[in-house]
């Protein structure tokens, strides 16, 4: 089965200033306003979503409780209706998403750690790419198996092979801790990883990027993004080529203090 991440959605306290931040700083581009409580930067619907959560809390059809429905990763997939039928014949709960929300029919869902995952119905268009796209999305899970279970199982995705750098950095690659769910050879996709308290004592960072999940931005130049970031006040935990081969990190926190990751293939 073909898949592709088609967009992640983050919390926004103040939508302009988070707009400034990945449009500006991370060089995203200019961001779109849809609505009065969300800001977009990308094309056709693929891209990120910021999003200032509802106050209210809403008990229907897809809107969920508070802010957790602020918060997702968007995966494309080839039969929607295929994995409807597997999480039916499992007895897995999930949630259509509201007429309209998207130009897709969509469904809203939990994996077995938690983290809400929206599922679109892939449809055949094929966007010019942008300079920039998102490379993974890293997903927390104590029970890193279980999780890979399920979106193997039910989601239709397949497992494949961590390509680590020659000088890896200070962490456990064994797939009871960390596995990659990609259609490629170089990393990218989901990464469901164990939380590690240690990570950044570890490895000098002054960010952990195990705990809590973050999205990940390949973009032509990760140290302009970083000189831009550094001149604005913003703490950057630069990691260098330490846990991915060809493939320059760093680690920033949002306006809403979302961990977010930029790289480049080097």
């Amino acid at each position: 089965m073909i898949w592709s991440i088609h967009h992640v959605s983050l919390q926004a306290h103040d939508l302009d200033r988070a707009a400034h931040f990945f449009g500006t700083l991370i060089g995203l581009g200019v961001a779109e306003a849809p609505d009065a409580r969300t800001r977009f930067i990308g094309q056709d619907g693929r891209g990120l979503r910021l999003h200032r959560p509802d106050a209210a809390l809403a008990r229907s059809g897809a809107a969920l409780l508070g802010p957790v429905g602020t918060r997702y990763v968007a995966l494309e997939v080839a039969s929607l209706d295929a994995v409807i039928a597997r999480l039916d014949q499992a007895g897995l709960a999930y949630a259509r998403a509201l007429p309209g929300e998207f130009a897709q029919p969509a469904i809203y869902t939990l994996d077995p750690a938690l983290n809400l995952l929206l599922l679109l119905q892939a449809d055949g268009a094929a966007p010019a790419p942008p300079p920039w796209h998102i490379h993974h999305v890293n997903l927390q899970a104590e029970k890193v198996r279980e999780a890979v279970a399920f979106y193997t199982g039910f989601i239709g995705l397949k497992e494949g092979r961590w390509r680590s750098a020659a000088k890896r950095g200070d962490f456990s690659i064994d797939p009871a801790e960390l596995a990659v769910l990609t259609n490629a050879d170089d990393n990218s996709g989901l990464h469901i990883i164990r939380p590690d308290a240690g990570f950044a004592y570890r490895n000098r960072f002054a960010h952990n990027p195990s705990i809590g999940g973050h999205p990940a931005f390949c973009v032509p130049d990760v140290q302009a993004v970083k000189a831009r970031l550094e001149a604005a006040g913003v703490l950057v935990s630069d990691a260098g080529v330490y846990a991915m081969a060809g493939m320059h990190q760093i680690y920033v926190l949002d306006t809403a203090a979302n961990m977010i990751e930029v790289n480049q293939h080097v």
